[in-house]
């Protein structure tokens, strides 16, 4: 079973809030109209205006209802909480096709001054979808092997990965997402956030694949957006992934990892 995903490359430094929904529900659209399913957004896409973030949500719910797809609304500061109370998350919804909210995810990896003002979130959860399992690391959270590892052992079949990572970082970035997907053997859909000079884009969808004459499992990128601001496309297998899956985790040992 294939499904069409999209990761949305958004383009900070809108000059309104009105502006940036605005832009957020065109490629909602756009992206139903390629034959999405799912449309993940990039994190901290609403950071200039994240005083407006219970609102995004509402409108991005009506976007989804709007448009018949799931969207992973990326990763915001949660508004209307003060710096380093235990309110104040970097927090990603999952929005079912009907716009009702089926859960969320607050990311477990603060990076930098993140730690300075964010209470950091504390489990990793996996939402059902007609699609398959939804799990969703937010940026930094990739870096850390754990994350995906515990996604996957939570039966997640597609892991969302909103992010905003800077162009000087962007070639580790990669290589750690064709990591978690080769070693998880998960479907990874990560979108960036593009506004040069720092933020370059590079948004990637990497699927994996077997190679039929030696049996080795590739992590390929299956489409990548270079830079610009626009909706990256691609189809991703997610009962074959899930079957290398289940392969792989039989040969686990567990009980070697932390001793008897």
């Amino acid at each position: 079973m294939t499904v069409r995903v999209a990761a949305v490359q958004f383009g900070l430094g809108k000059q309104s809030y009105h502006q940036a929904i605005e832009s957020a529900d065109a490629f909602v659209k756009e992206a139903a109209e390629q034959g999405a399913k799912i449309v993940c957004f990039p994190e901290h896409w609403l950071l200039e205006y994240r005083e407006q973030g219970h609102l995004a949500i509402d409108q991005l719910s009506t976007a989804a209802r709007e448009a018949g797809v799931f969207v992973v609304t990326g990763a915001n500061y949660t508004p209307n909480a003060t710096p380093r109370s235990p309110e104040l998350r970097i927090r990603s919804f999952v929005v079912a096709p009907d716009g009702k909210r089926v859960g969320q995810q607050d990311k477990v990896h603060l990076y930098r001054n993140e730690k300075t003002v964010a209470t950091s979130g504390n489990q990793y959860n996996v939402f059902q979808s007609a699609f398959g399992r939804i799990g969703v690391m937010i940026s930094y959270d990739c870096m850390f092997p754990e994350s995906a590892r515990t996604l996957a052992l939570k039966g997640a079949d597609l892991i969302f990965v909103p992010s905003r990572i800077g162009y000087a970082a962007l070639d580790p970035w990669v290589l750690y997402l064709r990591t978690r997907a080769m070693e998880n053997r998960v479907p990874i859909i990560a979108p960036n956030s593009f506004r040069p000079p720092l933020y370059m884009g590079g948004s990637v969808i990497i699927d994996l694949m077997p190679q039929s004459e030696n049996r080795v499992v590739l992590p390929s990128i299956v489409s990548s957006a270079g830079s610009g601001e626009k909706v990256l496309v691609a189809d991703v297998d997610v009962e074959r992934s899930r079957e290398l899956r289940r392969q792989r985790f039989l040969e686990r040992q567990p009980a070697a990892y932390f001793g008897h």
